[in-house]
C-alpha cells in the first residue's frame, strides 16, 4: 500500500514545506499552513528482471591500462596493482581503522 505524501502550503504566499511550521519563513505569517496532497510522480522506468545479467568474474577481461603504483604494497594489490589513470577510488570504513 503507497503511503500517502502530504505537503502544508502558505495560505498567504504559496510558500510549501514537508512539516507544519508556525511561522512562514517566506513572509513570516503566523500560523497559514495548510495540509495537502502531494502526488508522487514516478520518473524511473521499470526494468525487467532478464534484461540485467551478471557476468562472473572469470570471464571478466582485463586490459592493459598503465596503473600508478604508491609505496603502499597491499593498497596497490587491493586495486589490481595501482591506481588505473583516470580513475577515482573511494576509501570507506569506521574511524580509527586507518584509512
Amino acid at each position: 500500500m503507497a503511503k500517502i505524501l502530504s505537503k502544508y502550503v502558505c495560505q498567504s504566499c504559496g510558500y510549501e514545506s514537508p512539516r507544519w511550521t508556525g511561522k512562514c519563513p517566506n513572509c513570516s505569517a503566523w500560523n497559514t499552513f495548510v495540509e495537502e496532497v502531494a502526488h508522487r510522480s514516478v520518473a524511473h522506468k521499470a526494468v525487467r528482471a532478464s534484461a540485467i545479467k551478471g557476468i562472473p568474474l572469470a570471464e571478466v577481461e582485463m586490459g592493459d591500462e598503465q596503473r600508478v603504483i604508491t609505496s603502499w604494497s597491499e593498497f596497490d594489490r587491493v586495486l589490481g596493482g595501482g591506481i588505473v589513470h583516470g580513475s577515482v577510488v573511494l576509501l570507506g570504513g569506521d574511524p580509527g581503522v586507518g584509512k
